[in-house]
C-alpha cells in the first residue's frame, strides 16, 4: 500500500507540474518522466504494477467506449483507407529504418529490424528471442522509441494546432446521448463497471495486443451504440487511469536501461528520430487526405503504443475513438506481416 501511494503521489506531483508548465498531456507525461527520475538514483518500492496496469488500461478503454453510437458504423466504413495507409506506412518505415541502423551502425541486420519495428515492446522482445537476436538491445530500442514518441508527438500537436498544451479542462462529450454523468442510477453505474471489467477479463486471455483496452472499448462501446443508458465517470478517473499508466511505463526505466542506453545512444537517436520524422510526414499526409484535426493526425500516426496515444488523445482533446482504431489496425497488421518478413529477411 505504501509503494502504491507513494507512486501515485510522485506521479500526481509530475502530473502537477507538466500542467502548470503546459506541456501536453500532463497526467501520462508527467507521471512517467517523475517516476523515471527515481530509476538512477536505485529507489525500490514495491508496486502492484499488473493490477494498476490492467485497471488503467480498462478505465481508459471504457472511456474510449463512450464515445461509440448508431453513427460508428459510418466511422469505421471512413476509416478504411486512412488505417491502410497507415499500416503500409508504418511497415515501410519499421524496414526502412532498420536498414539504416544496419548501415549506419555496428548492430546486426536482425537486431536493427527488431528494434525499429513499430510493434509492442514486448512482443518485439520475443520475437528477438525466437530469433536469436540481441533481446537487451531490442528492448532498448524499442522502450525509447516508444518513449520519445510519447514526448514528441504530443509536442508537435500542440504546436502545430495552436493548442495551448493538452489541459485537463479539454472534454469531449461521449457520441452517446446515453451517457450522463449527471444521472447517478445504481443501475448505469453497474453497467458502466460491470461491463468495463468484463471486456477487460475478456480481452487479457484472449492474448491480443492491448486486450484489455480493446475489450473495455469494445463491450462499452457496443452496449453505448445501442442505446444502452449507462454512467458517464468524472474525469478525475480518466485523469487517476492516465496516472497510472504513467507510472507503468515509468517503473520500466530502469538502472539497467540507463547504463545500456550510455553505450547504445547513437543507434536510439538515429532510430527515434527516424522513425518520428516519418510520423509527421504521414500524420500531415492523414490531414490532407481526411480532414481531420492535426492532433488526430498526428497521434494516429505516432510510432508509440496504442494505449498510450489513445490515453494522450483523451487528455489533449483529439479524438481518441479514432485514434485507438487505427492503432489497432496498424499494431495487427505488424504483428501478422513482420514475423514472415524479418524472416524471409534473415534468411
Amino acid at each position: 500500500m505504501f509503494g502504491l501511494l507513494f507512486l501515485f503521489g510522485i506521479g500526481g506531483a509530475g502530473a502537477w507540474l507538466f500542467l502548470r508548465l503546459r506541456l501536453p498531456a500532463p497526467s501520462i507525461l508527467g507521471s512517467l518522466f517523475a517516476v523515471a527520475l527515481l530509476c538512477p538514483l536505485g529507489l525500490k518500492v514495491a508496486f502492484p504494477t499488473g493490477i494498476v496496469s490492467f485497471f488503467s488500461k480498462v478505465t481508459i478503454g471504457a472511456f474510449i467506449g463512450l464515445r461509440f453510437d448508431r453513427n460508428c458504423t459510418k466511422l469505421l466504413r471512413d476509416l478504411a483507407w486512412p488505417s491502410i495507409i497507415v499500416s503500409l506506412w508504418m511497415l515501410g518505415t519499421s524496414i526502412g529504418c532498420g536498414m539504416l541502423l544496419y548501415l549506419f551502425t555496428d548492430l546486426p541486420i536482425s537486431t536493427a529490424l527488431l528494434g525499429s519495428t513499430a510493434g509492442g515492446v514486448a512482443e518485439m522482445a520475443l520475437l528477438a528471442l525466437s530469433l536469436g537476436a540481441d533481446v537487451a538491445s531490442v528492448t532498448l530500442l524499442q522502450t525509447f522509441r516508444l518513449v520519445g514518441s510519447m514526448f514528441v508527438m504530443p509536442l508537435l500537436g500542440a504546436r502545430y494546432a495552436g493548442s495551448d498544451g493538452g489541459s485537463l479542462d479539454e472534454e469531449l462529450p461521449p457520441c452517446s446521448s446515453s451517457c450522463d454523468s449527471s444521472d447517478s442510477s445504481p443501475w448505469r453505474y453497474m453497467t458502466f463497471v460491470g461491463l468495463a471489467l468484463l471486456g477487460g477479463w475478456a480481452g487479457t486471455i484472449s492474448h491480443v495486443p492491448a486486450g484489455s483496452l480493446l475489450g473495455s472499448m469494445f463491450f462499452v462501446g457496443v452496449f453505448c451504440a445501442l442505446g444502452i443508458p449507462m454512467w458517464s465517470p468524472p474525469k478525475i478517473i480518466r485523469s487517476i487511469a492516465q496516472t497510472g499508466v504513467g507510472i507503468t511505463i515509468g517503473l520500466s526505466m530502469t538502472e539497467e536501461t540507463f547504463r545500456q542506453l550510455y553505450f547504445m545512444l547513437p543507434p536510439v537517436l538515429l532510430l527515434t528520430g527516424g522513425m518520428i520524422a516519418c510520423a509527421v510526414a504521414l500524420g500531415f499526409l492523414l490531414k490532407r487526405i481526411t480532414g481531420w484535426d492535426l492532433v488526430t493526425c498526428l497521434l494516429s500516426a505516432s510510432p508509440a503504443g496504442l494505449t498510450q496515444m489513445g490515453a494522450i488523445a483523451d487528455e489533449m482533446g483529439a479524438d481518441p475513438l479514432i485514434v485507438s482504431l487505427m492503432h489497432t489496425v496498424r499494431l495487427v497488421s505488424i504483428l501478422i506481416v513482420m514475423p514472415f518478413s524479418l524472416s524471409a529477411l534473415l534468411s
